[in-house]
């Protein structure tokens, strides 16, 4: 029996930790639906907006993340493994700054064109990380983890979809752009959500381990 486990058995848990574990996971929402609308539009104007509404996620996700390591230091009972919570949280975190990434990226490399492709990656990243929210708002009662297990193989299929609309799309993208140029931005574009797909993947990953631990 692990000392925190012992623990646990005298001293109830920290329970704060999952209220900030939502707020995180619904930013997660917000800004992949930001992203999602940003493909949507051409609109210069309202994609300007929408630059800002994902820096500003990106921005409280910072906060949030960093509010959750300070509490953790202070924390005599988390409700589970330091490290798990730790890696929980900067990997949460990473998808924000991935999305992030994106939005960036479209304002500030200009592309010409973006294929329509990138709007359907933007669904799939869109629908994961819905999934990740209704896992992560089950989160505190590990005891009964299906809903968890559930929302996560969906999430596992949705990243398998977007590993082949990312190599459907890399390939096309070779074939069609001509201009070097545009096909480094979009190319890099590409990456970045394949990144993000990837990584909310990896959230479900750390949950699946944080339940085998303690089930």
């Amino acid at each position: 029996m692990s000392v925190n486990t012992f623990f646990q058995k005298l001293v109830p848990i920290d329970k704060k930790f999952f209220p900030m574990f939502v707020n995180m996971s619904d930013l997660i929402v917000k800004a992949s639906a930001a992203q999602l609308t940003i493909f949507e539009h051409d609109d210069p104007v309202k994609q300007k907006d929408l630059f800002k509404v994902i820096k500003d996620i990106e921005n409280k996700g910072d906060e949030v993340a960093q509010k959750i390591f300070d509490d953790l230091d202070k924390s005599f009972v988390p409700p589970f493994d330091r490290e798990d919570i730790n890696h929980l949280t900067t990997t949460l975190d990473e998808v924000i700054n991935l999305i992030n990434g994106v939005a960036q990226r479209i304002r500030l490399y200009r592309p010409k064109e973006i294929p329509t492709e990138f709007k359907e990656f933007a669904k799939l990243i869109s629908k994961s990380a819905e999934q990740l929210n209704i896992s992560i708002k089950e989160l505190h009662d590990l005891k009964k983890p299906n809903k968890i297990l559930k929302a996560c193989k969906k999430i596992s299929d949705l990243e398998k979809e977007a590993d082949d609309l990312y190599h459907s799309t890399i390939s096309s993208l070779f074939k069609k752009e001509k201009d070097a140029i545009e096909l480094i931005k979009q190319k890099e574009m590409l990456e970045n959500m394949e990144d993000t797909a990837d990584c909310i993947k990896a959230v479900s990953n750390i949950l699946k381990t944080i339940i085998l631990k303690v089930s």
